[in-house]
C-alpha cells in the first residue's frame, strides 16, 4: 500500500467514525437517564480515538519510508479500537 492509498483508506476511516459517533449522539436523548453518563463517556472515548487517528492521518506526510510499518501499525490499531469502542456504546443502547 503507498501513501496515497493509505490516505484515503483513512479517510474513508475518519469518515465513517465522524458518521457513527454523530448517530450515535442523536440517539442520545433516548437512552435511559441512568445510562447517559456511560453513554456519553463513550461517545467522548470514540471521539477521542478519532482525533488520534486523525493526528496520525496528519503525521504521515512528515514520516520517512521507514516508518511505514510503525504508522500502518498504529492506524490499523486505532482503527480496531474505535470498532471496540463503537460496539461498547452499541451495547449500551
Amino acid at each position: 500500500m503507498n501513501k496515497e492509498e493509505l490516505k484515503r483508506e483513512i479517510n474513508m476511516t475518519i469518515d465513517d467514525m465522524s458518521s457513527k459517533i454523530n448517530h450515535m449522539k442523536a440517539k442520545k436523548e433516548s437512552i435511559a437517564n441512568d445510562l447517559k453518563n456511560k453513554y456519553n463517556e463513550t461517545i467522548q472515548k470514540l471521539e477521542s480515538k478519532k482525533t488520534d487517528l486523525q493526528e496520525k492521518y496528519d503525521s504521515i506526510e512528515d514520516s520517512a519510508e521507514t516508518k511505514w510499518d510503525e504508522i500502518k501499525s498504529s492506524l490499523n490499531s486505532a482503527k480496531s479500537s474505535f470498532k471496540e469502542g463503537f460496539k461498547e456504546l452499541s451495547s449500551i443502547v
